[in-house]
Parts: structure tokens; C-alpha cells; sequence
């Protein structure tokens, strides 16, 4: 393989798979996107596999050398579920070479070349082009309906497999150019371990997912036992404020008798703030976000955090309370937690919630003194009981993601912004 034509397309063909690949994981494991780094290692690669071809390496070896380049990028990118990754990325080989195969097999029958089922010739190359060129309009087609989720994209390349599977038997029917049986029976095996790696995946990610509820579910009682005792204690408060009333309407009237009023209304307004705080506004009509709004703020009052709240929120709508907590919790737990360790002008928080359409837009913002903590793309907390910290940004993602929502996080100027996008209708 010296033509430079021949050259130039195998660079290009791995560059495709190489980088299609890295998205694929990225998507199915919700890692984030794929940034300059991820294109330079891809193209390395390509260049390694490339030059690898032109040495006239055995297809067995060049394959082993595009697996385990592909799992160490994935590692070296994201480092974390590396089983998972080796997983999918030895699988993907798999279907890759299944459609080279049954292209340049379906080629060869067709035109009743035997060319195109050599691995060395320039008509098998023609039909790695063509699984080159499915793979991009697939990218594209997924990239123009806007974020897919993965149960979605799960089902998509269950579809594709299914396809694969059955072209292999129809293959080995026909009698129109010879193909061998062993090589037949390895990829209807291969293909039937292609479905059954679908289905594993399908129930694996089913049951982290049902651990990670579990988990929220213990959260959600923590948080609600922690509200309850701040709502007892300020009860509390209340009876012994209504129990020494006649002692404190004598110490008033004293006050009043005297013309001291600076002092009354001092002593008048240490009264009253046991009875402000229970106060709760009705931002939402919704009783469990109201609440939420109202304590996760006057914690922020009694902190002398500057607050301003602009909500206009739709009623009769198909977005379950929980979730919103969820989501609004988690974003008032980080900013909380920012602006607390800020001084000056930056010790504020904005709440803003709006619809537009049928999306509900809730923004956070918070100024914030040091530098956010974000590894794997995830809002890392700096308190050292994480796993009382709020619902989570997991949490809060997973409830976004079930009204086909996003969160985004964006932070300049010491200014801290958090957004989620729901889309909702009327029930």
C-alpha cells in the first residue's frame, strides 16, 4: 500500500472512526463533549494506524492497535468508568468491522466482484468509505435533531445491530459468489454477542440508575428530617414567644412610658423574627417550592447575603414538584455555599425563574471568591459532609433530563450562572 491516494484514505477513514468513537462513549456515558485535546490525540492515532497499514501489518494486529488506542484516549480523557469504556469501545470495533463486512460482501455479490471482500484492494476500500460515510450521516442526523437522550441512542444502535445480524444470514444463502462458511459463522456469532452487549449495557445502565434513585430517596428523607427539625425549632420558638407574651408587653410598655422608642422598636423587631421566618411567601402556589424558596433564602439573610427573587411560574403543569426541588435545591444549595465565603459586593444571590413558550428557565446567580472546582464535569462541593450537600448536581441533572432539559454553568468576572431549561405542557 504505497499509492498516496490509498495513504490519504486510510488516514481519513481511521480519523472518522477514531473521533466518532471518543463521541460515542462520551454521549452514552454523559461524559462531557470533545475538546481540542481529544481531536489532536484522535488525529495521532490515525497517523499510528496509518503508518501501521503501510508496514502491511496483519488486520488482526492494526484492529488490536485501534482498540487499545481508543481506550487509552477515553482513559486519558475522562479517567473514571474505564470498564464501561473498554466495554463499548471493543464492541464498536465489532460493529464497524460487521458493516465493512457485510458492505464489501454485499458489493461483491451484487456486482459479482470478489474484489471488494479483499482487505487489500482499492474496491474494499471503497466499501469502508461507505460504512465511513453511514457513520458521519448518522453524526449528523443526531446533531441536527438537537440532544438525543440514550435510552434513544441505545435504541438506534440496537436497530443498526439487529440489521447487521440478519444481513449476515442472508448473506450466507445466496449463491451467487462464494463466501466461507467459517468466516459466515464467525460473524453471525459476532453479531449475536453484538445484540446480547446491547442488552447488557441496556441493563446495566438500568441498574445504576435504580442505585442512584435509591440513593436520592435517602437524600430526599435526610433533607426533609433536617427541614422538619429547623421547622420545629422555630415552632418552638413561636410557643415561647406566645408563653412569656404578658412579660414582654411589660417590658414594652416600660419602654414606651420611658419614650425610649429606638429600644421598643429594637425589642419589637427581636420578637418578631422568629415569626418572619416561619413566614413564607407564595411565589409558585406550590407549597414544597415555596418553602424551599423561603428557607434556603432566610438562611441567606441571617448570612447578610443580599437576595433578590423574580419569579414567574406557570401553573397546572406536567413538571412534578420533586423534581423541580431537585433541580432549584441543588442550584440555591451551590450558591449558597459560594457566596457564603465571599465578602463585599459579591455576597449576593439571584433567583429568576421565567417561562418562554412552553420552557421554564431557572437561573441562579451568585458572586463567588475563588475559582469553582469542576472535575469530570461536575460542580465539585467544598464542604466536607458531600453527601449532605443538597440533591446533588447528578440529582438535579437526571431530573432535567426527564423533561428533555439541560443545566448549564458558566462563571466570569466573579460572577457565578446557573440555568435549566425544562420543557413542560399543561395538564
Amino acid at each position: 500500500m504505497t499509492e498516496w491516494y490509498k495513504i490519504v484514505s486510510c488516514f481519513f477513514t481511521n480519523e472518522i472512526q477514531l473521533l466518532l468513537g471518543l463521541c460515542l462513549v462520551a454521549k452514552l456515558l454523559n461524559f462531557p463533549k470533545l475538546n481540542k485535546i481529544a481531536v489532536l490525540l484522535s488525529t495521532g492515532g490515525s497517523v499510528l494506524i496509518t503508518w501501521a497499514t503501510i508496514l502491511a501489518l496483519p488486520q488482526f494486529y492494526l484492529v488490536g492497535i485501534e482498540i487499545g488506542l481508543l481506550i487509552t484516549m477515553v482513559c486519558y480523557l475522562y479517567r473514571e468508568q474505564t470498564r464501561i469504556c473498554v466495554f463499548l469501545i471493543f464492541f464498536y470495533e465489532i460493529a464497524i468491522a460487521l458493516w465493512e463486512f457485510l458492505i464489501s460482501a454485499g458489493l461483491a455479490v451484487w456486482l459479482k466482484d470478489a474484489r471488494f471482500i479483499d482487505t487489500v484492494t482499492a474496491e474494499y476500500m471503497l466499501a469502508v468509505w461507505i460504512v465511513r460515510l453511514l457513520m458521519l450521516g448518522i453524526f449528523w442526523l443526531a446533531k441536527r435533531n438537537g440532544k438525543i437522550a440514550r435510552k434513544e441512542a441505545v435504541r438506534m444502535f440496537s436497530v443498526i445491530s439487529l440489521a447487521g445480524m440478519f444481513g449476515v444470514i442472508v448473506l450466507s444463502e445466496q449463491k451467487r459468489i462464494l463466501l466461507s462458511d467459517d468466516r459466515l459463522t464467525t460473524w453471525i456469532i459476532l453479531s449475536l454477542l453484538l445484540m446480547m452487549a446491547i442488552l447488557f449495557f441496556t441493563l446495566s445502565r438500568q441498574h445504576e440508575m435504580e442505585k442512584e434513585i435509591a440513593r436520592l430517596k435517602e437524600e430526599q428523607a435526610e433533607l426533609l428530617e433536617r427541614d422538619y427539625r429547623a421547622l420545629n425549632r422555630t415552632y418552638t420558638s413561636n410557643a415561647k414567644l406566645y408563653h412569656d407574651i404578658h412579660n414582654h408587653i411589660e417590658v414594652l410598655h416600660r419602654y414606651l412610658k420611658q419614650r425610649k422608642t429606638d429600644e421598643a422598636i429594637q425589642y419589637l423587631e427581636d420578637l418578631c423574627s422568629p415569626v418572619w421566618e416561619l413566614t413564607q411567601e407564595n411565589w409558585t402556589g406550590d407549597e414544597a417550592i415555596d418553602y424551599l424558596i423561603s428557607s434556603k433564602m432566610s438562611f441567606a439573610k441571617q448570612q447578610n447575603i443580599r437576595t433578590k427573587i423574580n419569579i414567574e411560574f406557570p401553573r397546572h403543569t406536567n413538571i412534578r414538584n420533586v423534581d423541580l426541588t431537585a433541580i432549584l435545591g441543588n442550584m440555591l444549595d451551590n450558591a449558597l455555599e459560594a457566596a457564603i465565603v465571599t465578602t463585599g459586593e459579591l455576597r449576593f444571590i439571584n433567583l429568576t425563574i421565567r417561562r418562554i413558550n412552553n420552557m421554564l428557565i431557572v437561573k441562579v446567580e451568585n458572586g463567588f471568591a475563588e475559582k469553582p472546582v469542576i472535575a469530570g464535569g461536575t460542580l465539585q462541593t467544598s464542604k466536607s459532609q458531600k453527601a449532605l450537600h443538597g440533591w446533588g448536581l447528578k440529582s438535579a441533572l437526571s431530573a432535567a433530563e426527564r423533561y428533555d432539559g439541560i443545566i448549564k454553568t458558566s462563571f466570569d468576572q466573579h460572577i457565578f450562572q446557573t440555568v435549566a431549561t425544562l420543557s413542560y405542557h399543561a395538564v
